[in-house]
């Protein structure tokens, strides 16, 4: 049962997305199921990987199959047109031309791999100098400081995304302490530019068994001014919509928290904190 009112979900992927699993009408049925009042479809569109996952034809089936169930549901939950752009700064005239192609409430910013490399989840760290590991984890946040800087999309996701396969690897002794420096940096680049930092609640499920990025940053986040917080379980399974919610909505309010945000026609709309 929820504990808390008018929870939002703006993380979620369908059959359109590479590891997909579930049409956005049977993703939206487990929503409505686990009490959410507005969810987001944010399939993944990695621009440096656009021919391999075949981009164009993926992002248009997933925004047609959104509208569907926009169209089928308007009645019982909130359902806003949202694409996730994986390494959107590795091709931006690519990605910029892809999201003028259709009408977006909310877009996604990520990484999920440096230039020319394979995903974080697929590197073997258990093996790995720390040293290697610290120079993946240098160039990492060096691009995420490029994203925040290039500003295309609404909130910034998973900013500890290497952490949850580091720490399965069983490499605990990784400290990122060592990027303060930087990712103040990168939160005062959104707040200056009224973006969003998203609690990723996925990592509360896995290995790692936090969220991404862990409370102490998004208690800097609102120390720094933050305002916009998006929460998203990252769910590509129905029975993943909505996990962590509540977890991630706790942590806000623990940071300081006054309201939670999600984006329409590209606009953040505060939904405010409430039991």
């Amino acid at each position: 049962m929820a504990i808390y009112k008018n929870r939002t979900d703006l993380h979620m992927h369908t059959s359109s997305s590479f590891d997909g699993n579930y049409s956005a009408e049977a993703m939206t049925e487990s929503a409505i199921d686990h009490e959410l009042s507005t969810i987001a479809f944010t399939d993944h569109f990695d621009v440096d990987f656009y021919e391999r996952h075949n981009l164009g034809l993926r992002q248009q089936t997933s925004y047609e199959d959104i509208c569907l169930a926009k169209e089928k549901y308007s009645d019982k939950i909130n359902i806003l047109r949202g694409i996730e752009m994986g390494q959107p700064t590795y091709e931006i005239a690519l990605t910029e031309k892809s999201l003028a192609k259709y009408e977006y409430d909310f877009v996604i910013g990520s990484i999920h791999n440096l230039r020319e490399m394979p995903d974080f989840g697929d590197l073997k760290y258990r093996e790995m100098p720390l040293d290697e590991i610290y120079s993946l984890l240098d160039r990492y946040f060096e691009e995420m400081l490029l994203l925040a800087k290039w500003n295309g999309f609404d909130t910034l996701a998973h900013l500890t995304y290497p952490m949850r396969y580091i720490v399965q690897a069983g490499r605990n002794e990784v400290d990122l302490s060592r990027y303060d420096e930087i990712t103040d940096e990168i939160f005062k680049t959104l707040i200056a530019n009224g973006k969003a930092l998203e609690i990723n609640t996925s990592g509360l499920r896995q290995p790692i068994g936090k969220t991404m990025p862990t409370e102490n940053y998004v208690h800097r986040f609102r120390e720094l001014g933050g305002e916009f917080l998006t929460l998203g379980s990252d769910a590509h399974f129905t029975e993943h919509t909505g996990a962590g919610i509540d977890e991630g909505y706790a942590i806000a309010e623990r940071c300081g928290f006054e309201y939670v945000t999600y984006f329409k026609n590209r606009k953040p709309v505060q939904v405010k904190i409430e039991k």
